[in-house]
């Protein structure tokens, strides 16, 4: 392609996503860190491109439809890919929604883990951190409430994934549900750590 050549700073022009993209794509490097950087790059790029042509069409999946695949897929720790996106699909999730549940999870094998999958669909229902902890109780939940193990690997896995949670938020929770065994989304809520967490992440997960 024919690229017209720079002589003066005027005719930089800065795509405007640029710096957001760069900072996603560091931020992930850092927590990764991959062995082969070039295939890392390689691989995370191609499913942001495959996200972004999809994200027009996005349609977010419902709670019943994760419901629904969680209870397919609980019973596995790791699961072949493909096997993963027929459950999705029989469930009724859309390709729009695999495809950028697929680039969260940073899939980079043939492999991948149900509940992290099933984690990061559930961030794909609600506008809230808030809302996230309601759709979890209601896709993971038995009579209304998990076990503190429950609770914290789901929010370990969230805290991976988002730059805005402390790092010392799921040690901090862990010592704060010590004395209990299992919760309810209402007490759950009116733990002081999350309910800090709740005001400061207030409009989105």
């Amino acid at each position: 392609m024919d690229v017209e050549p720079i002589y003066m700073a005027e005719q930089i022009r800065v795509p405007p996503d640029l710096a957001d993209i760069l900072k996603a794509y560091t931020k992930e490097v850092i927590r990764r860190q991959p062995e082969d950087l070039y295939e890392f790059s390689a691989i995370y790029f191609a499913n942001l491109a495959n996200v972004s042509q999809s994200l027009e069409d996005f349609v977010p999946p419902a709670v019943d439809e994760l419901r629904v695949v969680w209870s397919q897929l609980k019973a596995f720790e790791t699961i072949d890919t493909p096997q993963f996106v027929e459950f999705c699909r029989s469930a009724g999730l859309s390709e729009s929604t695999l495809a950028k549940v697929l680039s969260l999870a940073q899939v980079a094998n043939d492999s991948i883990t149900p509940k992290e999958a099933v984690v990061l669909l559930v961030t794909m229902v609600g506008e809230s951190f808030k809302a996230f902890i309601g759709d979890v109780f209601e896709v993971f939940g038995e009579n209304g409430k998990l076990p503190k193990g429950e609770i914290i690997e789901i929010l370990g896995i969230l805290a991976k994934k988002d730059a805005e949670i402390p790092p010392s938020f799921v040690d901090d929770l862990t010592a704060e549900l010590e004395e209990l065994e299992e919760l309810s989304l209402d007490e759950l809520l009116e733990i002081p750590g999350v309910k800090a967490l709740t005001e400061t992440l207030a409009g989105g997960v």
